[in-house]
């Protein structure tokens, strides 16, 4: 009789592994010392760090968080993640001890994303001044935090230069393109690099017009991620991510991601085509430029 097929790992799952790796790299700890400190061959912190693992024991934990010279209350927050490594869907709120990374690390790894965002640009699209716009709007004025976060937004970019980079699918709603982030100018900028990135073939970008009236998704911005053999080591469900302004939701239940999949299939079939989106596209940015040439 042929085993069981072996359960894909949770996002809590993927992050602890990519976490790991993280912190050894930045304490420039080899992967040989961390399998001497152990007790391990090197191919055990490889599994480890490519999430081929099933359960890890806190005492290895520990010792690595040691060796990579961490504090004990990120010590103790991993040995937490690694106990829930199994149950799925979880509130993002390790951002404490893990960072910002939760979200961008899974998103770095899948083979096509899809996104609907009623209000805003989603951040792999973003300009740099769009994003300073919208992080003034949010009452950020530190101008040494603007300019991390807006490097930190650059280098998660990044990801639409690979090679191998996901197939990315932008569901605009109007609103998000007529709600003007910082100048007019500013905005036409933003506008003119989504018509861009379509022309490259780094993404997609379908608007959704205000003709289209109520839909299922107008309570929020969401993210479908899917996964590939080109990008992991094996096949993976897709999962959802449900942003919000502070915090974030990861859906994995199967009946839970159907279900955006179903509402994003909905909106596809109200939403402009490629073609008309780039028209009005264009001509929203030619407005907004002649608005910033008056100012």
């Amino acid at each position: 009789m042929a085993p069981p097929p072996a359960q894909p790992p949770t996002v809590r799952h993927r992050r602890l592994s990519a976490e790991l790796k993280r912190l050894r790299e930045a304490a420039g700890v080899s992967v040989d010392e961390a399998a001497r400190t152990i007790g391990a061959y090197r191919t055990k912190i490889n599994r480890i760090e490519r999430g081929e693992w099933k359960r890890l024991r806190e005492r290895d934990l520990r010792l690595l968080a040691s060796l990579y010279g961490i504090p004990e209350s990120h010590a103790d927050a991993l040995v937490r993640l690694a106990r829930e490594a199994s149950r799925r869907g979880w509130w993002a709120s390790y951002s404490d001890v893990l960072g910002s990374g939760a979200y961008t690390s899974i998103e770095a790894s899948a083979g096509k994303l899809r996104f609907y965002s009623g209000l805003l640009i989603p951040g792999l699209l973003q300009t740099s001044s769009y994003t300073e716009a919208v992080l003034r709007g949010w009452g950020i004025t530190d101008e040494t935090e603007i300019r991390r976060r807006l490097e930190a937004r650059r280098e998660r970019q990044r990801l639409l230069d690979r090679a191998d980079r996901p197939t990315v699918e932008v569901m605009l709603d109007q609103a998000a393109v007529n709600k003007v982030m910082g100048r007019p100018t500013t905005m036409a900028e933003q506008i003119l690099h989504l018509i861009e990135a379509c022309e490259r073939g780094r993404a997609t970008v379908l608007l959704l017009p205000d003709s289209a009236g109520a839909h299922a998704a107008l309570t929020g911005q969401f993210a479908i991620m899917e996964f590939d053999s080109a990008h992991v080591s094996t096949v993976e469900p897709p999962i959802v991510f449900l942003d919000s302004a502070h915090n974030g939701l990861f859906l994995e239940e199967h009946n839970d991601v159907t279900n955006y999949m179903e509402i994003y299939k909905k909106l596809a079939s109200t939403a402009l085509d490629s073609d008309n989106t780039a028209r009005e596209l264009a001509n929203l940015a030619s407005r907004l430029t002649d608005q910033g040439d008056r100012r």
